[in-house]
């Protein structure tokens, strides 16, 4: 068992420092706001070992002397109460030790699915709870939206893991840039999925926009360049675990054809937060010019959109709402979006 202080600019820094040193099972037992000539933290923190019996000494050693069994026994209570008291310390949560308007704060954001480091963080930044959605919006950078206003023409490549909703979302896309007065091709890769074409192709009959369905790299290049007369051209790939190195590797020979794509990456706020940050690795061999956000009608709380910005580092380009198409898409700015995490799931 050992147990440490560590002093630090902030909360954050100091939580750093404990699991580098400590692990990641470190337990925080208190934290306290101190001035010694300037501004600090002070985290006292432990990490619980499992007590070993003291190993048996050769016969012939003479510089050591092994402690009597009183002492011995009276050495293992000792310790056996202070495992006691850590045990106490983590049944009770780490985070009653924070100073109380810390506390708030980061109960707060915590409540919302924000990750526990990120929460921390957004606590110590913040004034007050009320100052908690500036921090937030500041934080989300926006981008990538104007799918169906005036300009250039287009070429938007969907990615994303297995059930993100692409082939919806690009019904949608298509949807509001017909609206806008755009002609629209659509294109699907996703020849991997049981009735995938059969949906695009639902979708695509129901807007009268041609579609073609290919299923390699020649044929979407063959594609691309029949729709050379579209304003926007859309891509709906097939959804695979990005830690299949093979997928990656497929998704990145489409960008050899010489073509402008602008790539957006999905991801669903109703899925499994830590699966998809862990897939924000391997997406990073590719392209991504924006993420968006799926099914957030769906989800409980949306604490995953901020978490997912922080750890990605892309703008977030619109979110999705149900399954409607068209509608049930928003081009939203990052005080709406901030709004909709703070209030998703608050009683």
């Amino acid at each position: 068992m050992k147990i440490k202080k560590y002093q630090a600019k902030s909360f954050s820094a100091a939580l750093r420092a404990v699991k580098r040193e400590l692990g990641q099972d470190a337990m925080i037992l208190s934290t306290e706001d101190r001035k010694n000539g300037s501004s600090f933290v002070e985290v006292t923190a432990a990490v619980d070992y499992d007590f070993a019996e003291p190993r048996v000494m050769p016969a012939d050693s003479r510089n050591q002397v092994p402690p009597g069994n009183s002492e011995l026994s009276e050495l293992k209570m000792e310790i056996q109460e202070l495992k006691n008291s850590i045990e106490n310390m983590k049944s009770s949560g780490c985070e009653i030790s924070l100073p109380l308007d810390r506390k708030k704060m980061y109960l707060f954001l915590k409540e919302r699915s924000i990750r526990e480091d990120l929460a921390i963080g957004l606590a110590e930044r913040a004034s007050s709870v009320e100052d908690i959605e500036h921090l937030l919006s500041g934080d989300i950078e926006m981008g990538g939206s104007g799918v169906g206003e005036v300009g250039d023409r287009r070429i938007i490549m969907l990615i994303g893991p297995t059930g993100v909703g692409k082939t919806t979302t690009t019904a949608k896309l298509a949807s509001n840039a017909i609206g806008n007065g755009k002609k629209v091709g659509i294109i699907s890769l996703d020849t991997y999925k049981i009735g995938a074409a059969e949906q695009i192709r639902i979708y695509a009959r129901m807007m009268g926009v041609p579609l073609d369905i290919v299923s390699n790299r020649e044929g979407l290049n063959k594609s691309i360049q029949r729709f050379s007369d579209k304003d926007l051209i859309l891509i709906d790939t097939t959804g695979q675990n990005p830690k299949n190195e093979d997928y990656i590797h497929r998704l990145r020979g489409l960008y050899e054809l010489g073509h402008s794509i602008e790539t957006h990456l999905l991801f669903s706020t109703s899925g499994d937060c830590d699966f998809f940050i862990e897939s924000c690795k391997h997406y990073e061999n590719l392209p991504v010019d924006c993420m968006a956000f799926t099914k957030t009608d769906e989800a409980v709380k949306l604490g995953s959109i901020y978490n997912l910005c922080h750890y990605y580092q892309k703008p977030v380009a619109y979110i999705t709402n149900g399954q409607r198409v068209p509608g049930n898409i928003e081009f939203v700015n990052s005080r709406k979006l901030t709004n909709l995490i703070l209030t998703t799931g608050s009683a």
